[in-house]
């Protein structure tokens, strides 16, 4: 298991793959449920080496922080699973919704 900790409950009730409730269906709107926990699964058993070679994913570090992001659903998602490199694993994983400012 690399997933050491969840930035909130949602991310990891969809992780578990644990039922959602309406308010939380809400709440992630378009996001394709079952691809996000695959993605999150992918994560729970990755290294950065995998996710270097799996370029669907669209592995990168976010500029100005010490997070890395994945697309959470698809390329063309605003989805991101956001996370933070402890050691080996991962910590404060977190699904963010990426918002056009323009």
């Amino acid at each position: 298991m690399v997933i050491k900790s969840f930035g909130d409950k949602l991310t990891e009730k969809i992780f578990s793959g644990d039922d959602l409730n309406k308010k939380e269906r809400k709440k992630i709107g378009s996001l394709v449920v079952e691809r996000a926990e695959s993605r999150l699964d992918q994560l729970d058993t990755a290294d950065e080496k995998d996710l270097l070679l799996a370029p669907h994913l669209y592995y990168h570090k976010l500029k100005g922080t010490k997070r890395y992001s994945i697309d959470a659903d698809s390329r063309k998602s605003p989805w991101r699973i956001a996370f933070e490199w402890e050691n080996e694993e991962m910590t404060n994983v977190l699904l963010v919704l990426i918002e056009d400012t323009h």
